[in-house]
């Protein structure tokens, strides 16, 4: 198994803009929301690669169960809170049923939700791809392998499925480049991925029409490598990046707060800052409190 190259601090803070990305994008809601795309985008690289990284600190073993059955408790939490939430701000007449859309037990109780039972799914992957992408000739393979699962699971992305498959299929075969990024890294080969996710993206605008998201698949790896190749040291970077996560899990609940207090026609810009903040520190908080840190 290839040797995964150190961590970089650098990374720390792309999770954390990321973070802030995918609140602006929640703010803005724009229909043609490319901020949101390249922010999950990286996102789902950068869960991918570190999780390759591991595996390879590890001489191919990622113990994928023991992994993921870390995110149900967190999963199920957040549903639960989300869920009351929900009730208690919704004028709907039948709020009170319990399950009315299976299609929940893939999210939860509230659509920004998928992202925990993909990675805890996406998760069966880590091991197998590191074990079977040892060497140049096979990592080319499987970028090409990619680029052409990517034309079906594009095509779907548009057809108004039932969500979460099209988060899922926007997800996979970016979470799929994050492992082999980081298997690419690993052998000095970073170029490669890259040149994959220009052709992944190439198809997705030939397949969408010319919309503006296929072109974050790209955006999101160039953002990864122009992290990762930037010379940052600092005690606060590991904090921020561990936090980015818990913003993510509990930032719509403060945009309601953010809305609450300063009604609809709030400047976004300002809802977006605010939403961040009050999320930042309540997860920088809440990671000191040992029931809460498991959550968050």
């Amino acid at each position: 198994m290839t040797k995964p190259a150190p961590h970089r601090q650098a990374i720390d803070l792309a999770r954390f803009i990321a973070s802030f990305g995918v609140v602006a994008a929640h703010a803005f809601a724009l229909e043609n929301d490319w901020v949101g795309h390249i922010s999950l985008g990286l996102f789902l690289i950068l869960t991918a690669f570190l999780a390759m990284q591991s595996a390879q600190r590890s001489d191919g073993r990622y113990p994928f169960l023991a992994r993921a059955k870390r995110l149900v408790l967190p999963w199920l939490a957040w549903s639960l809170f989300f869920r009351l939430v929900a009730l208690k701000v919704s004028d709907e007449s039948n709020k009170w049923q319990l399950l009315t859309d299976p299609w929940s037990l893939f999210i939860g109780s509230t659509i920004h939700l998928w992202f925990l039972p993909f990675v805890m799914l996406a998760m069966a992957l880590v091991e197998p791809v590191g074990r079977l992408i040892t060497t140049p000739p096979r990592l080319a393979w499987a970028l090409a392998a990619l680029a052409v699962l990517s034309i079906p699971l594009f095509w779907a992305h548009d057809l108004g499925l039932h969500a979460p498959l099209p988060q899922w299929s926007f997800g996979f075969p970016v979470y799929m480049l994050g492992l082999l990024l980081g298997a690419a890294h690993a052998m000095g080969r970073p170029a490669w991925p890259l040149l994959t996710a220009v052709v992944i993206s190439g198809l997705g605008l030939l397949i969408s029409g010319g919309a503006a998201w296929p072109l974050t698949v790209v955006g999101a790896v160039l953002a990864f490598e122009a992290f990762w190749r930037m010379p940052m040291q600092g005690k606060l970077l590991p904090l921020l990046g561990q936090a980015a996560f818990g913003i993510y899990l509990v930032h719509p609940f403060f945009m309601l707060v953010t809305y609450k207090f300063f009604g609809a026609e709030v400047n976004l810009l300002f809802a977006t800052v605010l939403t961040f903040a009050m999320s930042c520190v309540a997860v920088l908080l809440g990671r000191r409190l040992p029931g809460v840190a498991r959550l968050i």
